[in-house]
């Protein structure tokens, strides 16, 4: 790849994340406009796909769509007829039809998304990064403090949890730090992480907090070098459903 090629292909990027941060923006201080943004960012990614003769550029282009199209479906889904739970797993299901039609149209080797078990040798960093998630999860309570969602109890807290691994940490990491940073770094290369990193904490603008916006994009670097370094999303998919676990049902109740 020519420097000016890959030049080309950085500066394209980084328009469609400010494109996508400001549409963020907007979306949360004016949802409506802010949804129009986002479905208007889709629109040239899909035109822009299919324009440019670049075959990975053009992959990249269409599964970058899944970060706009997970803004609008967060607000087009009715979350007051569902329960808070439900909701997020109403809202995981379009997703993952539009991950997988993304891995069986381009043809992706399971393998080069981290669907598969890490090697033995990699396991205390898989370990580690697991239990990582205990500290990072109370930071991030501390930050939002977001109030009491569930009831204290073992039998009460196994299907949100099991909701929080399946419709955030496995969702979020399969789309992040999996197909989306696989092509991010077939087309930038390391600076395909920092892209990514910086997109997962601009994907938390709503949160209206740019310290969790700055802790979301550090953690989602630590797991971008972490799967980078492993080959696997599975470790950074239990911790990331364990910070939220940690911080929606468990902190609420204790701090």
């Amino acid at each position: 790849m020519t420097d000016d090629f890959f030049h080309k292909r950085l500066v394209i990027s980084l328009a469609y994340l400010v494109c996508i941060t400001c549409a963020e923006l907007l979306t949360t201080y004016s949802p409506k406009y802010g949804i129009a943004f986002h479905g208007l960012v889709i629109f040239a990614l899909f035109i822009h796909s299919s324009l440019i003769s670049d075959r990975a550029f053009s992959q990249w282009m269409i599964v970058l769509i899944i970060a706009p199209l997970i803004r609008i479906l967060s607000f087009s889904t009715p979350s007051s007829q569902f329960s808070y739970f439900a909701w997020f797993l109403i809202i995981s299901l379009p997703i993952y039809i539009a991950i997988f039609t993304c891995i069986r149209i381009q043809n992706i080797n399971l393998k080069d998304i981290g669907l598969v078990l890490p090697k033995l040798k990699f396991l205390p960093i898989e370990i580690a990064t697991i239990f990582l998630a205990f500290p990072l999860g109370l930071m991030e309570y501390y930050i939002l403090k977001p109030g009491i969602i569930a009831e204290l109890g073992f039998e009460a807290m196994i299907v949100p949890s099991l909701i929080m691994i399946v419709a955030t940490g496995f969702l979020e990491e399969l789309s992040f730090r999996g197909l989306l940073q696989y092509h991010a770094t077939k087309t930038m290369g390391f600076y395909g992480i920092i892209f990514i990193s910086a997109l997962f904490g601009f994907m938390h603008i709503g949160n209206l907090s740019f310290s969790d916006v700055f802790f979301a994009g550090s953690v989602g670097f630590i797991y971008s070098m972490v799967v980078r370094k492993t080959g696997s999303i599975y470790g950074v998919t239990i911790s990331h459903g364990m910070i939220n676990i940690i911080m929606f049902l468990i902190a609420p109740h204790y701090f």
